[in-house]
């Protein structure tokens, strides 16, 4: 019989100790079987490896004055444990290829084996290295190693001379030659252990070795039994730097950085746009060599009871959907309501398609322009200033019915929104619909309960963000008076969607905001709250037939989103507001009716206090293209560039039919429309690398 414990339930517990029985136990099958044990062991090596080097980072770094908790230490050594696991398997792939190659394996032949040497004995001398140049790293600018530490290289000699002068060079190279020889000796150990104990298997055994040693190498690649695999921006679930650090493994980082090498920005740009820029932002005291563009907003009134917030993803709600903007199908009978009796900018645009990079500019207020990736993925900007945390002493909140592992959005709101509470799949008691996680319906119950319980002597900011109305567009049997419309594929696609079921999810959406409305206007908390909804982004669908052409041959359907305002105690009711805007404007306007004071360094302005005739725009970047676009729109004109400056059209926005480019007719709109879309952008770059910090003015 197999040497395995009985599985009674697959609980965390019971895995780990199957993994335990399996590797340590002397009987255990992974002893009988010596190519499997071999790699283990090798893995085990290279594990004992980092752990030693873990050990040491906090021994030599910890410091009595850091502000850290035992559970903040514990979840950090446990995550960087996760990380040390995964390198060890990665390292340990040439030896399993080694290891299973039919007749010519390390066990037959003596070439092979010298190959599987080399590499080892190679593989500790760079790892000895790096761990080297990492601790330095730490210890000279207090951070881990990422690719910026290549810069080093551009003087050699003078990096060489600040080592030899900073540290005992020496002292360190005998210390690691005592770890290289020790190891040398712990790998020799197991290749006499490989030549030994040669045990005939039988097939179905063999089968099920295999199969279990791939399930546990696999489980320590992925690291965690959540959705989404472990990743850096795990390790940044706390503002200390230290709890962070620790929580990191230097060489994968640096790897995860290696993809954002090039700081995407250009200097020189930024400072000819800079004077551009401070005029359009009213900034009061321009900086061109500092780059200065925070303006300070003092409080703006003096009343004791400062309303709750509470921000609403809406998920793939582009403006072509609501019935208030002319759809025919009576899509958002709830939206329309909440129109009714709050306020709708009905020119409302996000600047990138995509649910993170909206979250990124919703928070920074910053346009999310990275061309590699979302910047919540890029551990060298993952730091941000944010609005947000100028909402002192309110209780924060971050609902989301999936996992927030989704494109690293834990770390960087954890990072970057201060005493944040993240609520996420695992947290909540509602099944699981879909991919995405729960319903919608579901989502806002769950949500509305916390609101209930929230201590009332302090007002709470709460982010809801939904995702039902996604492929693949889930619909729960449990929801009470909805019922699925079937109608025909030629009317919703003239109504801009794409398939029935797109519009059914469109309503669902819908049905749970006029669901939701319903029970928290009877709660304590509805009276002082201020709701703010907004389309993350649009989506590419047929054409709209009620919304202009140029809406859909230009590709504004997926940029153009609603941004609805709604609360009792709101001054101005059913109002609809035409001024250009977007999502870097969300968070000053959230500010500006918090009625608190804060620090205003994005690239949005306060909606509410626009100026009478003052002009405003959004900013269009497209790097989904074969050449990235970037646009600016106006209150008539729409402007495109390719990203270098070449290719400009410009359109008249309020024509009828097919858009046509009318540059030629127009030479000083395309001018400076040309200037300020370039500014906006490049700006755009250079602050996605310096926001870390509050900019003062």
């Amino acid at each position: 019989m197999l040497n395995i414990p009985l599985i009674i339930t697959f609980s965390k517990k019971n895995i780990y100790l199957i993994i335990y029985s399996l590797l340590f136990r002397s009987n255990s099958m992974f002893y009988q079987s010596r190519r499997i044990n071999f790699i283990f062991k090798n893995i085990l090596i290279f594990f004992l490896l980092f752990t030693i080097f873990r050990t040491f980072f906090f021994v030599f770094f910890n410091s009595t004055s850091e502000n850290y908790t035992f559970l903040m230490l514990f979840k950090a050594l446990l995550i960087g444990i996760k990380f040390d696991l995964r390198l060890a398997v990665i390292l340990c792939f040439p030896q399993i290829i080694l290891s299973v190659l039919p007749y010519i394996n390390i066990t037959n032949s003596t070439l092979n084996k010298n190959i599987s040497k080399i590499y080892n004995y190679t593989s500790i001398v760079i790892l000895l290295l790096f761990y080297s140049v990492d601790f330095g790293h730490y210890s000279y600018l207090g951070r881990r190693v990422d690719v910026s530490v290549l810069r080093f290289l551009e003087n050699p000699q003078i990096s060489a001379q600040m080592i030899w002068e900073s540290y005992p060079v020496l002292l360190i190279l005998i210390l690691l030659s005592f770890i290289f020889f020790g190891f040398k000796l712990l790998f020799e150990l197991s290749y006499t252990k490989l030549l030994t104990n040669q045990n005939i298997i039988a097939i179905r055994k063999k089968i099920f070795i295999i199969n279990i040693s791939g399930l546990i190498i696999l489980f320590s690649l992925w690291g965690t039994f959540k959705q989404y695999p472990l990743r850096w921006s795990d390790a940044f679930f706390s503002n200390n730097p230290f709890i962070s650090a620790l929580g990191l493994n230097p060489l994968l980082y640096y790897n995860d950085t290696r993809r954002f090498a090039k700081d995407d920005y250009n200097l020189e740009r930024t400072k000819q746009y800079y004077p551009l820029l401070s005029e359009y932002f009213s900034i009061k005291k321009p900086d061109s060599k500092e780059f200065n563009y925070g303006r300070p907003f003092t409080r703006t009134t003096h009343s004791n009871q400062r309303p709750n917030i509470i921000i609403i993803f809406l998920e793939s709600v582009g403006s072509n959907r609501l019935s208030a903007l002319g759809n025919p199908l009576n899509v958002t009978p709830n939206l329309d309501h909440i129109i009714e009796n709050g306020i709708l900018f009905d020119q409302f645009y996000v600047p990138f398609i995509g649910t993170a990079r909206s979250l990124f500019t919703m928070v920074t207020g910053i346009p999310d322009v990275a061309r590699i990736k979302t910047s919540s993925r890029n551990p060298r900007i993952n730091k941000q200033y944010s609005i947000i945390n100028d909402f002192k002493d309110y209780e924060k909140h971050y609902i989301m019915g999936g996992s927030a592992g989704w494109a690293n959005i834990r770390g960087f709101l954890q990072l970057n929104i201060h005493d944040l509470t993240i609520t996420e799949l695992h947290d909540l008691e509602s099944p699981r619909l879909d991919v995405w996680g729960i319903s919608d319906h579901d989502l806002f119950n769950e949500s509305h309960q916390i609101f209930e319980n929230i201590n009332k002597d302090k007002p709470f900011f709460a982010i809801i963000q939904t995702a039902t109305n996604h492929r693949p567009y889930s619909i729960p049997k449990d929801v009470k008076e909805f019922q699925i419309q079937n109608l025909s594929k030629k009317d919703v696609n003239r109504a801009g969607f794409n398939s029935v079921d797109q519009y059914n999810a469109m309503r669902l959406l819908d049905h749970a905001i006029g669901e939701y409305f319903s029970y928290a206007k009877n709660s304590k908390y509805f009276e002082n709250t201020i709701f703010f909804l907004f389309g993350d982004h649009g989506t590419s669908d047929p054409w709209a037939e009620h919304m202009p052409l140029s809406d859909y041959e230009l590709l504004l359907r997926s940029y153009h989103v609603p941004f609805i305002i709604y609360g009792p105690g709101l001054k101005e009711k059913g109002v609809i507001r035409s001024d250009i805007s977007m999502l870097p404007d969300l968070m000053p306007t959230v500010a500006g009716f918090a009625g608190i004071s804060y620090h205003n360094q994005t690239l949005g302005h306060d909606l509410m206090s626009l100026k009478d005739n003052q002009e405003s725009y959004a900013l269009i970047v497209d790097n989904d293209r074969a050449y990235p676009t970037i646009g600016i729109i106006g209150k008539q004109y729409y402007l495109t560039m390719y990203h270098d400056g070449t290719n400009i059209k410009l359109y008249d926005l309020q024509s009828l039919g097919s858009p046509n480019d009318i540059k030629g007719n127009h030479p000083d709109v395309t001018m400076n429309y040309s200037k300020l879309v370039q500014a906006l952008y490049e700006t755009s770059k250079y602050m996605l690398y310096h926001n870390s910090e509050l900019l003062q003015p």
